[in-house]
């Protein structure tokens, strides 16, 4: 099948040279299914080194880069396009651009990101190409790529507040998982993802602050030992508070609930409190 946006994606000006625009010649990155996760987690050329920083965990000011913005835009337009058509460089531009008009502009940042960051950190590999139907005969032969989040770059998606359907993901993760002990991580934390996604996304925003700093070795949420200082700081202080709470007379346990939601700004704690 040939695409009528597909045009766009061998015409586009402003793409790297060398590149060869979508018709370009494919990039690697580590095999996305199968094996264990911490395997796949090792950074490209480390060698047993120092990990590679996270692109997408880069900030100033206490906020995501430029930079690493426009990466987590692209892992969340993989994670949300089932279909290849939307999972092409022109697709993915089109997608996080704020306009049409600047689809174009966003093309060349796209082209850099998956080419030069993405794949090769492992997050991102092409998963196919579609067929093009304009052109030299080569260039119609080598097709339009389209990617695919590799294992890794899922549960990198599971840090990223723009990626929706937590439980969804983990779930799959945990299905597809030849580990048992991550299949029950991931499948634990599937259970949360349905009433707290947003703490789903805040552990494992910690864990892959810890891995991006090289502090942990996985992007799995794991004990303090294996954790980073970040995630292990804040898990056990949890797991007390948990484990206290769920022990509290019903009384006091909607006593203690009413002040956290008070405090998270909550109407309903506010009306328990004013009691």
């Amino acid at each position: 099948m040939i695409l009528a946006e597909s045009g766009n994606e061998m015409m586009t000006k402003g793409a790297p040279a060398g590149g060869g625009g979508e018709g370009g010649g494919r990039a690697r990155a580590p095999a996305g299914g199968g094996g264990k996760l911490r395997e796949q987690q090792e950074a490209p050329g480390s060698g047993g080194g120092r990990r590679a920083r996270l692109g997408i965990m880069r900030t100033k000011h206490g906020r995501p880069t430029g930079e690493a913005a426009r990466q987590r835009a692209i892992l969340a337009a993989l994670a949300l396009h089932p279909r290849p058509a939307g999972r092409t460089r022109t697709a993915i531009a089109k997608a996080i651009a704020d306009s049409e008009a600047l689809w174009k502009n966003m093309y060349s940042g796209v082209f850099n990101d998956i080419g030069r960051s993405l794949v090769p950190q492992g997050l991102v590999e092409e998963e196919g190409r579609l067929p093009y139907g304009r052109g030299p005969k080569a260039v119609q032969e080598a097709g339009i790529p389209y990617y695919r989040l590799t294992k890794l770059g899922r549960l990198a998606c599971l840090a990223l507040d723009e990626v929706p359907g937590k439980e969804g993901m983990l779930s799959a993760l945990a299905e597809e998982s030849e580990d048992a002990a991550e299949a029950r991580v991931l499948g634990a934390a599937a259970v949360m993802a349905r009433f707290s996604p947003e703490f789903v996304t805040l552990l494992f925003d910690w864990q892959a602050r810890a891995y991006s700093e090289g502090s942990a070795d996985s992007l799995l949420p794991a004990p303090s030992a294996h954790g980073g200082a970040r995630a292990g700081g804040m898990a056990p202080v949890l797991a007390g508070f948990v484990d206290g709470l769920v022990r509290l007379p019903e009384r006091d346990r909607e006593t203690v609930m009413a002040l956290i939601r008070w405090i998270a700004g909550d109407a309903r704690g506010a009306r328990t409190t004013n009691r």
